[in-house]
């Protein structure tokens, strides 16, 4: 633990395009994520073990971050579901001619933001002039029409997947120290690039 820079039951994440993330467990053991999986058609995933790729991903990931840990075995490997809004951006709205309201969008920061959330929805029911309703994150015309609905498949799931890939090469690039410097720049331009649709 001491060697990993984590005695102290730490919690850590790191900023590249993989979102990893983890934390030494009251038990005493490590648990490390990276950014979801999408299936075709925005599928929703029953069985939540990870596939042999997808495991795979994660060790690299995982090694890179913990050069030390290459090796030791992985007991537990699952997942879920991947739900994310356009942009990546939290919204809110209350569609007062159809009688709905939601509240979405979280992108991984669903504790808070669901309380925002719901506090601000209480307000647009009640139709009360707060500032919570005059957020950015409040669509306020529109109703339900005004969410862009996603691309038609499988513009989708090949869009997904050649963003993950560039991400990918982007990292094993970036971690070869012998890696050109023309390498590492074209790496890192397609990663943004693709990373530019996400948002």
């Amino acid at each position: 633990w001491d060697e990993i820079g984590l005695s102290q039951g730490q919690a850590f994440s790191e900023a590249s395009r993989q979102v990893t993330y983890g934390q030494r467990t009251a038990d005493n053991r490590l648990v490390f994520g990276a950014r979801g999986g999408y299936q075709f058609a925005g599928k929703l995933r029953h069985d939540f073990d990870l596939s042999t790729s997808e495991v795979e991903l994660r060790r690299y990931l995982f090694g890179e971050l913990f050069p030390q840990l290459k090796n030791v075995r992985i007991t537990h490997a699952w997942g879920g579901n991947l739900g994310m809004s356009r942009r990546f951006k939290p919204h809110m709205l209350c569609d007062h001619a159809s009688g709905i309201a939601l509240s979405g969008g979280y992108g991984g920061e669903g504790v808070g933001a669901s309380n925002l959330g719901g506090r601000t929805l209480a307000d647009l029911i009640l139709q009360r002039d707060t500032e919570l309703v005059r957020q950015p994150w409040v669509i306020p015309q529109g109703g339900l029409d005004a969410l862009r609905a996603w691309e038609p498949e499988p513009c989708r799931w090949l869009g997904y997947n050649a963003i993950i890939r560039s991400f990918v090469h982007e990292d094993q690039t970036l971690a070869n120290p012998a890696t050109a410097p023309w390498r590492r720049k074209l790496a890192s331009g397609v990663a943004e690039f693709m990373e530019g649709f996400m948002h």
